[in-house]
């Protein structure tokens, strides 16, 4: 009987510190998405062997820094916030300057497929602002759950930005680009053909911190 009077005296104390655990979790958890890193891609551009590349913010959009192509520009310094909307994506920030250290949301043009910064204001308009997240692995950048539609483009100036090609528009959705190695755009002028490149975003963690580590009770968010 004295056994018992004690078992249901600490099923309280077994509640709070549940309680307390899960609430760990969830600030772990919080605390994972507001970490800042930067993004890199690890690519040839050149037909030489592949290097990492800092990815660059320069005038609205988002830009591969590679030795071949330079690009200077801010590097992308960013992390996960809660978009303003009715669907509460968990939407992508990053400093655009260091003085002074404004941000700016990261989305996707839905005309041109490009990735793009700018304030809330230029994001309005049905184009994509999320959700980002990380793969399973934690290690690269996912847009909608998926890691694998980001492209490098090559514009009329030889410079390398990137672009998220979900509808398959840019690689050619009617099968007859070159496959994942990369090749034409279908949207490239008729005197020279719009270069692509499949590529990864990495996520390089600003206080080399690997977020994995950092285990919460989302799992099931990972791309």
């Amino acid at each position: 009987m004295v056994i018992g009077l004690l078992v249901i005296a600490a099923i309280p104390t077994t509640i709070g510190v549940c309680e307390a655990l899960s609430a760990q979790k969830k600030a772990d958890a919080a605390a994972k998405e507001k970490a800042k890193f930067h993004l890199t891609v690890t690519v040839s551009l050149d037909g030489k062997r592949p290097v990492e590349c800092w990815c660059i913010l320069k005038d609205g959009r988002f830009w591969i820094d590679h030795p071949a192509f330079p690009m200077p520009g801010h590097k992308f310094t960013g992390y996960y916030f809660t978009y303003p909307s009715e669907a509460q994506h968990l939407g992508m920030v990053s400093t655009i300057a260091d003085d002074p250290p404004m941000l700016n949301w990261i989305f996707v043009d839905k005309d041109t497929h490009m990735v793009r910064h700018g304030g809330r204001g230029e994001t309005l308009g049905g184009h994509i602002i999320g959700p980002w997240y990380w793969s399973a692995d934690e290690q690269r950048l996912t847009l909608e759950g998926d890691d694998s539609n980001f492209v490098a483009v090559q514009d009329e100036n030889k410079k390398w930005s990137i672009a998220w090609d979900r509808d398959g528009s840019i690689r050619g959705s009617n099968g007859t680009d070159e496959g994942e190695e990369g090749g034409k755009a279908q949207g490239g002028s008729k005197k020279r053909p719009q270069l692509w490149l499949p590529i990864k975003l990495h996520r390089r963690l600003q206080l080399g911190m690997e977020s994995r580590y950092v285990k919460g009770d989302k799992g099931d968010r990972e791309g």
